[in-house]
C-alpha cells in the first residue's frame, strides 16, 4: 500500500479557494471601492464648504 501523495491527489478546491470565496472577494472589492468613493466625495464637499466660508 502506497502512502498519500498530496501532489497527485489534490483537486481544484483543495487549496481553500471555493466559488463562494471568489464571489465574496469580488463583492468585497466593489464595496470597498464604493465606500472609498463615498468618503472621498464627503471630504471634498466638506473642504469646499470650509473654503467658501473662509473667503
Amino acid at each position: 500500500m502506497e502512502g498519500f501523495d498530496p501532489a497527485i491527489n489534490y483537486g481544484p478546491n483543495d487549496a481553500g479557494i471555493s466559488a463562494i470565496t471568489i464571489v465574496l472577494g469580488i463583492i468585497g472589492l466593489i464595496s470597498i471601492s464604493w465606500l472609498f468613493g463615498k468618503i472621498y466625495d464627503k471630504s471634498v464637499k466638506f473642504f469646499e464648504a470650509n473654503k467658501k466660508n473662509k473667503s
